[in-house]
């Protein structure tokens, strides 16, 4: 593998752990209910439950992505499986500053506005993230999009989502929000790019 190859492999899955680092910390609040204070959620606790679940996400993701192994060690040095404190300024970076930053952003209200916020917000991302890295990968369109619908399922499941529809919804919200920047004529994206995006979404929709 070049040099640049290896620069873009690693820009490609760090778009994708970046989010799903922000769905762990999401999902650890959510879990741990809205009387729980921040100070007292426990990721190590929220990661160790959801184990085989994280597991089989980024499994996905390295075959999706066709990542080396040395690449998925990104997540190591990431950190956010392992414990750490979750802050209210970290859900408001998570949520796209849903709220206004001020010293009462840790209360329920807030919290649980930056929650619903940021589940929506990161799955979207990681979401793109997934389909990016398919499509700079080459991957098959049929088999890499069902991956891509089971790992968008367990990131949702993550955050609370576990209906039958939460796959469809954030898939609408990516049509929705980010896909248009691929594939307007104003966007700079190579055609192969954008024929490779209008191929997955064509895809993900007749999944969903």
């Amino acid at each position: 593998m070049s040099g640049d190859a290896q620069v873009s492999e690693t820009s490609l899955a760090r778009e994708i752990f970046g989010p799903l680092g922000g769905i762990v910390e999401i999902g650890a609040v959510a879990d741990a209910g809205e009387s729980t204070a921040l100070a007292h959620v426990s990721v190590d606790e929220f990661t160790a439950r959801n184990h085989p679940k994280l597991s089989q996400i980024l499994r996905t993701a390295q075959t999706v992505g066709n990542f080396h192994s040395s690449t998925m060690t990104i997540v190591e040095e990431l950190g956010w499986h392992a414990d750490h404190k979750i802050t209210a300024p970290s859900l408001l970076l998570w949520s796209g500053g849903i709220e206004e930053y001020s010293p009462d952003l840790d209360n329920p209200q807030s919290v649980q506005r930056m929650v619903s916020a940021g589940a929506d917000l990161q799955l979207v991302h990681f979401t793109r993230a997934m389909v990016g890295a398919a499509v700079a990968a080459g991957q098959p369109v049929d088999a890499s999009s069902e991956l891509i619908v089971e790992a968008v399922r367990r990131a949702a499941g993550l955050v609370g989502a576990e209906n039958a529809g939460a796959a469809r919804v954030i898939y609408r919200m990516w049509r929705a929000s980010l896909l248009p920047q691929v594939l307007m004529p104003a966007s700079a994206s190579p055609n192969s790019v954008k024929t490779g995006y209008r191929s997955f979404a064509h895809a993900l929709e007749s999944l969903l």
